[in-house]
């Protein structure tokens, strides 16, 4: 690989052409329009100076990955996902973090070529002359790379490097003195204070959905919920565990005399201007109290129902049943499977001004405009049963029950059903075929089902590859047999599978993300009166067979074929739904 040539630091005639060039190859490969690059090149002479590249992506010309294709072209490099590339985090910490951040280069450790540098503009001769200044280094092998992927290698490098906001936190914060009075830890402490925000911080930007810091024997043990599986970020010293807690319980609004008995919270924090609400749990252990920051999804983070994973049929089953004026549709799978984002989704789908929407929740997750959102709260006597029955007075249209507790709830919402109100609620079983039954076995007449009970979907969450590390595999032997699949299956039906290999961008898991699979079971005549004559779960399977009906595992096992999660995945949550 050639060394990047740059322009004189007095050729602005060259550094013109360069420019031209580069929007030229921009043209060439139709990201860009002669008029809009003249228009630009105009607007760029005409004010102070500015890199075309800059101007093109703050005027949405063309997007980052295009330009970083043409800078690659116009150059002759090579153009690199940055998340993906081997870091030596040595050499990346020899260029300060603000440094980095501003010129937008960082340092990845030294090749054939001389110090491989991932930079988002190689033209910039000031950034790469830093880049020598600091590193000592005169050779330099500029890789392309997008700004949006360069911001994200940074942020995780310097999460937990030394000298970073938690790493340092933590250190100034295991040097201070527990407070001499026992039940008054010293919780406004400025380390404290800034472990707890580098905490936070750090697991927004990884996509967390929970943080647990738990006090153990000899240690303060940090980890994150990533993609329904928790991780390890860093083990504290024991002598700040008390400090710690007492600063999350007190922007939580709770009472850090109190560690004998369990608490609940929230509190409101701002990330990278993004602002997230959280939910906080505290409970009384051994070692300590353990704390448990539930991040919740904001109203944005709520999909349309075509992103969850649903297929075309399953799609339009559930449309048409949440577009019906009565009837009771049931999201039904395990803590963690997703239930309560696909009932946002199926609550978007029925907003309209002609509609009102009501909901009881326990707690409300998500504030969305447009609907009357409850809260349950058993310390008042506010419970789902009492909930519901108030709220049928309300003259709704569409409600939403967080999830069926007892069979007096479950009776009320199957004859609000009846009598001409779409329900939704969850309920926690296996399968689909295995709600109906489950109605049943907590006391719900079985007419009362037949009647009232629309649709029924299943859930769970699969992990997804990550598009930066994954690659074609195999499945071993043992994952086909017990998912009862032999190699002529899979060439059978095109199989294309891929795996993650694992990289910074994915936390070295080889996943980056989650997709639903799903059972969607229709309630029409024939398996109403199967339901009235023999409400098991057995009977209740074999006529839902009949119709076409496909099991969690079979949509997941068609997915893995498609490269959209792993064989491993799909067995790892399906087990228990066979």
């Amino acid at each position: 690989m050639t060394l990047l040539r740059e322009p004189a630091p007095d050729g602005a005639a060259a550094e013109q052409r360069l420019r031209r060039r580069l929007g030229e190859i921009l043209v060439e490969r139709r990201a860009l329009d002669e008029e809009s690059l003249d228009r630009v090149l105009e607007e760029q002479g005409a004010g102070r100076h500015r890199r075309l590249g800059q101007l093109l992506l703050e005027r949405e010309l063309v997007t980052e990955d295009q330009l970083a294709a043409a800078l690659g072209e116009l150059l002759g490099r090579d153009v690199v996902d940055a998340t993906s590339v081997p870091v030596d985090p040595a050499w990346a910490e020899r260029v300060p973090r603000t440094v980095a951040v501003r010129s937008q280069v960082l340092p990845l450790g030294p090749g054939e070529h001389g110090l491989r540098v991932a930079a988002a503009d190689p033209t910039d001769v000031v950034a790469l002359d830093d880049v020598r200044r600091l590193t000592g280094e005169q050779r330099l092998d500029v890789l392309v790379c997008t700004p949006t992927q360069l911001r994200l290698l940074i942020d995780r490098i310097w999460t937990l490097a030394p000298g970073s906001d938690l790493a340092a936190a933590a250190e100034l914060a295991s040097s201070v003195e527990p407070s001499v009075v026992e039940d008054e830890p010293d919780v406004a402490d400025a380390p404290t204070v800034r472990m707890v925000d580098a905490i936070l911080a750090d697991a927004v930007r990884a996509g967390a959905s929970d943080v647990h810091i738990e006090q153990q024997r000899s240690a303060v043990r940090i980890r994150y919920r990533v993609d329904g599986l928790l991780r390890d970020l860093v083990a504290l010293p024991k002598s700040v565990g008390r400090s710690l807690t007492a600063r999350v319980k007190v922007v939580a609004g709770m009472d850090i005399a109190e560690r004998r008995v369990p608490q609940d919270g929230r509190l409101r924090i701002r990330v990278d201007d993004v602002y997230l609400d959280a939910r906080v749990s505290s409970l009384p252990s051994i070692h300590g109290e353990k704390v448990v920051v539930r991040l919740l999804p904001s109203a944005d983070s709520v999909r349309d129902l075509g992103e969850l994973g649903l297929d075309d049929g399953q799609r339009e089953a559930l449309v048409g049943a949440l577009t019906a004026p009565q009837g009771l549709v049931l999201i039904t799978g395990p803590t963690g499977a997703g239930k309560t984002l696909t009932l946002y989704a199926a609550m978007n789908q029925t907003l309209n001004p002609e509609r009102n929407v009501v909901t009881l929740e326990d707690p409300v997750e998500i504030e969305l405009p447009g609907i009357t959102q409850v809260a349950i709260d058993d310390k008042t006597g506010m419970t789902f049963a009492r909930g519901l029955r108030a709220l049928l007075r309300q003259d709704p249209d569409v409600v939403l029950v967080g999830e069926v507790r007892d069979v007096e709830t479950a009776e009320l919402a199957l004859r609000a059903a009846l009598t001409g109100h779409l329900v939704l609620t969850t309920l926690h079983t296996n399968d689909a075929v295995a709600a109906l039954p489950r109605l049943v076995d907590m006391g719900v007449p079985p007419y009362l089902v037949a009647s009232a009970l629309s649709l029924v979907v299943a859930q769970r969450l699969v992990r997804t590859p990550c598009p930066h590390c994954s690659a074609p595999y195999q499945p071993g032997d043992a994952v086909l047999v017990a998912l009862g699949l032999t190699d002529d299956d899979l060439r059978a039906a095109e199989a294309a599978p891929l795996r993650g290999a694992g990289c910074i961008a994915c936390g070295h898991t080889g996943h980056a993300g989650r997709s639903g699979i799903f059972e969607v079971l229709e309630v029409g005549p024939t398996l109403r009166r199967a339901i009235l004559a023999s409400p098991s779960e057995e009977s209740v399977h074999d006529h839902a067979r009949a119709q076409g009906f496909r099991t969690l595992r079979e949509q997941g096992i068609a997915l893995a074929h498609r490269g959209g999660t792993t064989y491993e995945e799909v067995l790892r949550v399906t087990r228990a739904s066979l």
